[in-house]
């Protein structure tokens, strides 16, 4: 499938997902305000975790391999293993959380009475592993309009849910909201599955292969790395916004990463569908060509749309949350350079996962993760808020740099 025709699936899906998100962070903004922004961004890191743990990491692996077997008889073995996997780690990270549900309540919102929505939570775990198999599955086919049909049904149908229970029971129904989204997406895209040849009986028998196992895993170390480090980094320098500087500025913050979310998504959303499956493909003049080909789309898009986020910002903070937000104000230009920098960062980091690149892989992941944090320290302790912005740039600067470095010989030579 082509870049062009992946655009346009994926630009149906995001200008859903937008609108819906432009809602549902409205209406959160309004009830929970700055500090329940805060605590919701504390479970966002959560269960972004315990998913990539339900997974092991594996569904970039997952779409590369679907693409590499499919029309083989090695598809529906693989697909066989992979869902053994997602299975038993997904109810490994269930039954962690439910054994430790009153502690995790207590560390992620400083109180235990919402240790009840994390028992329904820590179930959902295990939906939404197999929820992320068959999108995975369906990417790697390049049945694009199926994923972006389940994608749409599982956007609004989230936003809904999310809406309604933030407003009868606040922060203690965005919990809920999240456990109940994640069910029931996973029943939806079973129905689109009825037109898709899926493994036998027989072949859901059969033992783990160990093959595939080993080769999931290459990708799982860089998908779980990734993750682990990057929220990692962001719950420490949110814990550590809210310590020195209050409730009120790491609630900002995050409503910054939401509306960075937001813009991003375009980008990321069109390219997940189309990197991976074509840079694996590809080797020397041809990948360079598309990389630069991607970049050449990339860069006008995300400078054109930062641009417009910053003149607009005023407007913006109080359409998408309230005046509690305006803190945004004093860090956003910082925080969308860095993010046009990003961008371009991502699609040599999807270079690397297309190449099963591990070790390398995991190396600017840690180097991220270090630099973010220290950098952060240093500039809050100079600058203030600010100084939070100021180190998201400067990080996402000195990464990219890395990164071309690495691949000077590829692309500059």
């Amino acid at each position: 499938m082509s870049l062009i025709k992946t655009s346009f699936y994926s630009f149906i899906s995001t200008s859903v997902s937008l609108i819906t998100k432009l809602i549902t962070n409205k209406v959160t903004a309004i009830y929970l305000g700055t500090s329940g922004m805060f605590f919701l961004g504390q479970l966002k890191d959560f269960i972004s975790l315990g998913k990539v743990a339900s997974t092991i990491g594996t569904e970039n692996g997952v779409i590369k391999y679907v693409a590499d077997y499919n029309n083989t008889e090695k598809l529906n073995p693989f697909i066989s293993s992979a869902l053994k996997i997602h299975l038993i780690f997904s109810v490994i990270v269930c039954i962690i959380t439910l054994i430790f549900n009153k502690t995790l309540a207590h560390y992620l919102f400083e109180d235990s009475k919402f240790s009840s929505a994390l028992i329904l939570l820590s179930f959902s775990f295990i939906t939404s592993a197999v929820y992320s198999l068959i999108l995975s599955t369906l990417n790697g086919l390049k049945k694009i309009k199926t994923y972006v049909i389940i994608n749409i049904i599982a956007t609004v149908l989230s936003s809904i849910i999310m809406i309604v229970l933030v407003i009868k029971f606040n922060l203690l129904g965005a919990i809920h909201a999240i456990a109940l989204s994640q069910i029931l997406v996973f029943f939806i895209s079973i129905i689109f599955l009825k037109n898709i040849k899926k493994p036998s009986i027989r072949e859901l028998k059969l033992r783990i292969n160990s093959k595939y196992f080993k080769n999931l895993t290459k990708f799982s170390l860089m998908a779980v790395t990734a993750p682990i480090f990057m929220l990692g980094a962001t719950f420490f320098v949110r814990t550590f916004i809210n310590r020195n500087l209050g409730d009120q500025f790491a609630g900002s913050w995050e409503g910054m990463w939401r509306i960075s979310a937001i813009y991003i998504m375009f980008l990321t959303t069109t390219f997940k569908f189309y990197l991976i499956p074509t840079f694996t493909n590809l080797n020397g003049e041809k990948l360079k060509n598309e990389v630069f080909k991607v970049w050449s789309l990339s860069l006008p898009i995300i400078v054109i749309i930062t641009l417009a986020v910053y003149l607009i910002k005023d407007y913006l903070i109080v359409l998408l949350f309230t005046k509690e937000f305006l803190l945004i104000n004093s860090i956003i230009l910082f925080h969308l350079l860095g993010d046009a920098i990003k961008i371009n960062s991502w699609v040599l980091g999807n270079l690397l996962i297309s190449k099963a690149n591990t070790k390398v892989f995991i190396g600017f992941q840690i180097g991220w993760a270090v630099v973010f944090c220290c950098l952060t320290i240093f500039f809050i302790e100079y600058y203030g808020f600010v100084g939070v912005s100021i180190a998201y740039f400067v990080t996402y600067v000195l990464h990219f740099i890395a990164m071309n470095i690495y691949f000077r010989k590829l692309l500059w030579i």
